[in-house]
């Protein structure tokens, strides 16, 4: 059923409060953004508190590509893939934690969260662990039986390779 013009035409101001309302919302975050306090930054798994303080930004892996995430940034919601998360407290103050996957949710008032269901200290990755693990999950993938075990191989191998590649690039540091 169409609309009458009518209802159309009633509904633009509507939409065009919304756009102004956003704006204004923006310059608020921004104005916060700029007065120094920095990001505030939850990041947590089922069992603990990972970080719970005012960072100066964080790293994500989103499944849409990895983005920093500074006071002020767009109001987002993403998932994440196996990875690495970055948490800078300062320019010289930076922990990385590999995660499996999670959700990040970044809010118009300088805060953000980040949930994942497990996470480790790049640092405390075994290299021989994972070069093991990414050598199982391969041959699993390439003997499958069926849908189920080859998703479930894929699924492994992914993680050992995003676990392979943080320990890669924390070696290049």
């Amino acid at each position: 059923r169409t609309q009458s013009w009518e209802a159309k035409i009633s509904v633009r101001p509507m939409f065009r409060a919304t756009r102004f309302l956003r704006r204004a919302l923006r310059s608020d975050s921004a104005a916060a953004a700029a007065s120094g306090d920095g990001l505030a930054f939850h990041f947590n798994t089922p069992t603990s508190s990972i970080v719970d303080d005012s960072v100066k930004m964080v790293l994500v892996p989103a499944v849409s590509g990895d983005f920093g995430i500074l006071a002020g940034h767009v109001p987002t919601i993403a998932q994440l893939k196996p990875g690495v998360v970055s948490v800078y407290k300062t320019d010289n103050d930076v922990t990385h934690y590999f995660v499996s996957g999670g959700f990040a949710v970044v809010r118009e008032d300088a805060t953000a969260s980040v949930t994942v269901s497990e996470a480790v200290e790049v640092s405390e990755l075994d290299p021989a662990a994972v070069a093991a693990g990414v050598t199982k999950y391969t041959n699993e993938v390439a003997s499958a039986k069926d849908e189920e075990e080859k998703t479930n191989a894929e699924i492994g191998l992914e993680v050992h390779q995003a676990m392979e590649y943080a320990l890669t690039m924390a070696a290049g540091k």
